[in-house]
């Protein structure tokens, strides 16, 4: 089960649109259950959405300030199935003063598809 978490630092009235970009799994390779995780600095002011494929999983809003990498399962509330080939987004954006962080992850489950074959007797 892959995971990919990273801290990223937002400057004051600034938007960080993907903290996702460049990753491998920013386009996900597999259909996957994706769990997403977002925490900000104590004293910040982070926003944060998160978008998963064509799906809007967290319209902008506040995230928690546990100032910490998210724990599993605690922190990962935020949960969509993917189909391989779509893109995930989670944008940050800090309304608050000097520079603050996100902590985020995402894990990924893959899903299997099973095929089902019948024979008549």
């Amino acid at each position: 089960m892959p995971t990919i978490q990273g801290v990223t630092a937002v400057l004051t009235g600034a938007t960080n649109i993907n903290v996702l970009t460049g990753s491998v799994y920013e386009y996900v390779p597999f259909n996957c259950q994706a769990e997403f995780a977002v925490v900000g600095d104590a004293a910040g002011e982070m926003r944060a959405t998160v978008i998963s494929g064509s799906d809007t999983i967290l319209e902008e809003s506040p995230v928690s300030r546990q100032a910490r990498t998210p724990v599993y399962p605690d922190d990962f509330s935020l949960v969509d199935v993917v189909a391989a080939g779509e893109r995930l987004t989670v944008r940050a954006r800090n309304t608050g003063a000097g520079t603050n962080s996100l902590f985020w992850a995402v894990r990924l489950t893959p899903m299997c598809s099973a095929s089902k074959s019948s024979t008549s007797v």
